[in-house]
This record gives structure tokens, sequence and C-alpha cells, in this order.
């Protein structure tokens, strides 16, 4: 089952609208339906955004034995990659993990910033 099939998924256990996530998210209505239609991947941050709102652990979003490949599927040389269209993550690879560790942090000190910079516009 693809990603957007749980979301919608869980979305619709939920009795959501598209909308009614959307909102919560902070994100168009439009998003959802993308990622929903498998369209498009969210990034880290809002798929635990996506995760926290329906209350779901976010590597039940991304396990299924459709989705994942193993070490064993990849050749010495070879670079797992994520097609925008059909979602295929290495989670077994501790070097990716670390990397969208890092991406995450440096994605939540650049909101900060950000945040700040807003801060300091709307005082002046």
């Amino acid at each position: 089952m693809s990603l957007g099939t749980k979301v919608r998924r869980y979305r619709e256990a939920k009795s959501w609208s598209q909308e009614d996530l959307a909102l919560r998210l902070d994100v168009t209505q439009g998003t959802i339906s993308n990622i929903e239609s498998d369209k498009s991947i969210p990034n880290s941050l809002l798929l635990n955004s996506i995760a926290k709102a329906l209350e779901v652990d976010m590597n039940d979003l991304l396990s299924d034995a459709n989705n994942i490949m193993t070490n064993s599927d990849f050749s010495d040389n070879a670079v797992a990659a994520v097609n925008q269209y059909n979602p295929t993550f290495n989670m077994q690879s501790p070097e990716l993990m670390e990397s969208i560790l890092k991406n995450q942090e440096q994605i939540a000190k650049l909101i900060e910033s950000q945040n700040k910079l807003i801060e300091g516009l709307l005082k002046k």
C-alpha cells in the first residue's frame, strides 16, 4: 500500500476531509490531494506532522514490503533514489537515516531563524 493510500485511509478513519487535514497541517487541500494520489511525497517535517495529526507512527506510514528496499536490492555502488510517483526508500541505510536527521535539524534551525526574523519585522 502506498504512502498516499495510507494517509487517505487514516484521514478517512477520522472522518476528516482533505481540507480538515490541510487546516491542521497549515498546508493547502491540493497538497493533501497530491500526497494521497502519490503525485508528491511529503518532506520529513510534513510527514512527521501528518503522522502526529493522524495519531499514527511515522514508520507505519512508511513501512510496506512493496515500498522498502533492503541493501541486498542494490549493488555496492548504487544509490537509492526516491521516485516521485513510486516512492522507494532504503530504510536499511544508516547513512541515509543520518542524512535525513541532519536535514531535519537544519530545517528546524532555518524555521527558527525565519520566525525570529518575522517577529523582528512585526515589531517594527
